[in-house]
């Protein structure tokens, strides 16, 4: 088996083990006889982190020697990629912000299914929302849709548009109710294509790891703010 074949498997299996992760999640507690729906919410959140985390740490072994040589050169290059990459986070807080902001005026009072899901989730279980979003969510999601995706595909404008599209997708499709939530693809994807550029760019998973992390805890924020404060 040739070295890059070796990559490919590697991509498609950890970007298929997200899809197994995502469909599976509570099969463990069945397999036990415990109804996951019976849980209390502490519970469940205790569970659902849990999983999170262990899954997590499976991903960071597949990949540890490449996590560890990209740390190691992000903490010892951290405020020159951080003055040339958050400019990018920028770029793509801005675009995305426009393109929400064309499609209220186009269908008005629209909001996308999978933002009334987190709203409503942040509203029950705030921490875990938090926690899920802010610290996981971008370890998690960077090392599948961006590290997993580079396995499978070398040529960077390939990886780029992949990655991109199937990271916003995702985000609309597993909550999909009506043909204007396909249009939220559009804002949902320009982050993905931002951060896939980011390691394009620099090599390191850290980059857009660090950009995610900074752009959901902005979300997460404004979400809190006008959820609980307006």
């Amino acid at each position: 088996m040739t070295k890059d074949l070796k990559r490919i498997i590697i991509g498609i299996c950890v970007v298929l083990s997200y899809f197994i992760y995502s469909y599976f999640q509570i099969v463990p507690l069945e397999l036990i006889g415990i109804d996951y729906n019976s849980l209390s919410l502490d519970s469940k959140v205790f569970y659902l982190m849990t999983t999170e985390l262990i899954y997590l740490l499976i991903l960071f072994y597949i990949f540890r020697n490449q996590f560890k040589k990209n740390f190691k050169d992000f903490k010892n290059n951290f405020q020159p990629y951080m003055k040339k990459y958050m400019q990018y986070w920028a770029l793509a807080f801005s675009l995305m912000l426009i393109s929400n902001m064309i499609i209220i005026t186009l269908f008005p009072n629209s909001v996308a299914t999978n933002q009334e899901i987190v709203n409503d989730n942040l509203m029950v279980a705030p921490f875990y929302m938090v926690v899920s979003a802010v610290l996981f969510a971008p370890f998690l999601e960077e090392t599948i849709f961006r590290l997993g995706f580079r396995y499978i595909f070398k040529t960077d404008t390939l990886f780029i548009i992949a990655s991109g599209f199937v990271f916003g997708g995702l985000h609309v499709i597993g909550s999909y109710q009506n043909l204007i939530d396909l249009i939220y693809i559009i804002p949902y994807s320009i982050p993905g294509f931002i951060f896939a550029y980011t390691l394009v760019k620099s090599k390191n998973i850290f980059i857009p790891i660090s950009l995610h992390f900074f752009h959901n805890g902005i979300m997460m924020f404004v979400q809190i703010i006008l959820l609980y404060f307006l």
